[in-house]
């Protein structure tokens, strides 16, 4: 008896999906608009979705489907219930094509499509996941306004997401009109120029200035991503040798235990030539997405001199590894080692310290594990405090992670702690969000207590041609947005936000896209992302960086940044929300 009680106990666990025994399911697939199964889209792509069942024996009714997609939250974005399929014996599918991403996009991240199949009172659900990324095109050689450039081939390089094809476009004029050079690659990021074309107006002229940018295009061919137009011009036959800038080195100063919070790396700028140089920019990006504190300033590097340049950089969304890229914004004699790369990924032995217990710790694990270590005191002396990063000047990266395995397994001891100023000296950083979090409760920007910093910066940023950034006062509670066509409009905001000249635009040719922070949204920065296609015309995509919880100040992050002029429907659309 007792055998027979456990038997019917066994039966009464089984999965509801043991009793479809006339619908079993046979997959289900994501598709691009020319019918391909693939993994990874861009917004402003659309998407076909399937789903295949079998049906064991015929039977008078229909097989129903329903399909819907789920964002990165789990929410249901997307629903569609209404196909059918005759209850006879076989393989049975269904499908929906043509399905605009921008109708359900939330954020970038990963999504899944949930197929439902009924049958009478039979249901087979079906999954399959697919990622969907913000296009961004950001352009990294030639620089921008690079002169006497002496490369041979000329090779175009630039980072970007969410694109199938790349579209390169070279002119002599900034509207990029009538172009004589265009050309489409197969997905990289990096395009050379002909190096004897056999077409004369594609032939690159000395000091001649020329116009160039990058379209991100889907499978069907259709432009989803543009980046900015950034000018060059080749060297003139009498044009010396005597520059070369190279980032050296690029590291990550410590592991990536905890993608969730800011990475820091260190780039290593050194002047190989034989002039001192001046005024030298490095931009840093990773996956994709330029740094907060991007680009850093060099006032003056000698030759032989080398300089350590900080920067700092979330994961972007939904990924577990991309590319860091650090370049000097500066054109030399030597272009090919103005850039570094590095791969950064959360590798499995990245979360598991030499040595240790193998326990996969996160970010605030660890810091709490040293903390213990200090004693009461010292640990008292940090309270508030997170750390960036941890350095050590006389080891190795792998003997750094043996030290803080040691520390957090208890076979080694802190017998001091310290608050260091990372300052390179060439320049000063941009406070971080962890230097913001001092800040005393009602201090002003731009004021600082014994031991506080504030996050407030100058009031105009221009470092980028065609952008500026800064803090201002509240506008509102609320975010406002901007997309400006005319110089009066451009006059009347900018006088909101600064009590500089207004700087000059041509909105025959540009206009100008904006985001004013309000005063609720506690930001300590807002990004601009790029632009990319819609249904109804074309959205920029923006977010914001919060304040460290307790930080408090008068004035609100504003960034507003020129484009290409179009007068299609604009929007403004926030990534962060709900986050």
């Amino acid at each position: 008896m007792r055998a027979l009680r456990t038997a019917v106990f066994l039966l009464l666990l089984l999965p509801p999906a043991a009793y479809a025994q006339n619908l079993t399911g046979t997959g289900a697939s994501v598709a691009d608009s020319s019918g391909q199964p693939r993994y990874a889209f861009s917004s402003g792509e659309t998407i076909t979705l399937r789903q295949q069942v079998n049906i064991n024996t015929t039977t008078q009714g229909s097989v129903t489907f329903t399909f819907e997609i789920l964002s990165p939250a789990g929410t249901v974005v997307f629903s569609q219930t209404g196909n059918a399929a005759p209850g006879t014996a076989g393989g049975a599918q269904s499908q929906l094509s043509g399905i605009s991403i921008s109708k359900f996009y939330t954020q970038p991240g990963g999504y899944t499509f949930r197929g439902k199949a009924s049958l009478g009172t039979e249901t087979v659900t079906q999954t399959a996941s697919f990622m969907v990324s913000s296009p961004n095109i950001i352009l990294l050689y030639p620089p921008y306004g690079a002169r006497g450039l002496s490369d041979d081939p000329l090779t175009f390089r630039w980072t970007s997401s969410g694109a199938t094809r790349y579209r390169l476009t070279v002119a002599d004029n900034p509207g990029l009109y009538n172009a004589p050079y265009s050309a489409v690659n197969s997905g990289e990021n990096s395009a050379s120029y002909p190096e004897s074309p056999t077409d004369p107006r594609q032939k690159l002229v000395p000091d001649q200035v020329y116009y160039w940018k990058i379209e991100g295009l889907d499978a069907a061919g259709n432009v989803i991503s543009e980046s900015s137009v950034y000018n060059f011009s080749m060297e003139s036959q009498t044009a010396s040798l005597t520059r070369d800038v190279a980032v050296t080195r690029l590291d990550l100063v410590s592991p990536a235990l905890d993608l969730s919070k800011p990475l820091s790396f260190s780039a290593s700028l050194t002047d190989a030539g034989s002039s001192p140089e001046a005024d030298v920019s490095v931009s840093f990006s990773l996956g994709g997405l330029p740094s907060g504190d991007s680009p850093r300033r060099v006032v003056s590097l000698a030759p032989g001199q080398t300089v350590q340049l900080d920067f700092s950089a979330f994961m972007p969304p939904g990924q577990e590894q991309a590319l860091a890229v650090a370049c000097a914004d500066l054109f030399d004699d030597n272009m090919t080692d103005n850039c570094k790369t590095l791969l950064v990924g959360n590798t499995p032995g990245a979360r598991q310290p030499a040595g240790g217990s193998g326990a996969q710790l996160s970010y605030d694990e660890i810091f709490q594990a040293i903390l213990k270590r200090l004693g009461p005191d010292a640990a008292k002396s940090l309270q508030g405090y997170t750390f960036e990063s941890l350095g050590c000047d006389n080891c190795s990266q792998g003997e750094l992670q043996q030290v803080i395995a040691a520390l957090i397994s208890g076979d080694a001891q802190l017998v001091s702690a310290s608050v260091a100023d990372e300052g390179s000296g060439a320049e000063t950083p941009e406070p971080t969000a962890q230097q913001a979090k001092t800040t005393a409760a009602g201090e002003q920007p731009g004021e600082s207590s014994s031991g506080g910093t504030s996050f407030d910066l100058e009031p105009v940023n221009a470092s980028v041609p065609g952008e500026w950034s800064g803090y201002a006062r509240p506008q509102g509670k609320k975010t406002s947005t901007f997309v400006i066509r005319g110089s009066k409009q451009w006059a009347e905001v900018w006088g909101t936000i600064s009590s500089e000249e207004v700087p000059k635009v041509d909105f025959g040719e540009s206009m100008i896209v904006g985001v004013i922070s309000g005063s609720e949204d506690r930001a300590a920065a807002v990004r601009l992302l790029g632009r990319r296609r819609t249904d109804d015309g074309i959205a920029f995509d923006y977010y914001q960086i919060a304040a460290p919880a307790g930080a408090s100040a008068a004035r609100v992050p504003y960034i507003f940044r020129v484009y290409k002029r179009s007068d299609e429907k604009a929007s403004l659309a926030r990534l962060d929300v709900g986050d």
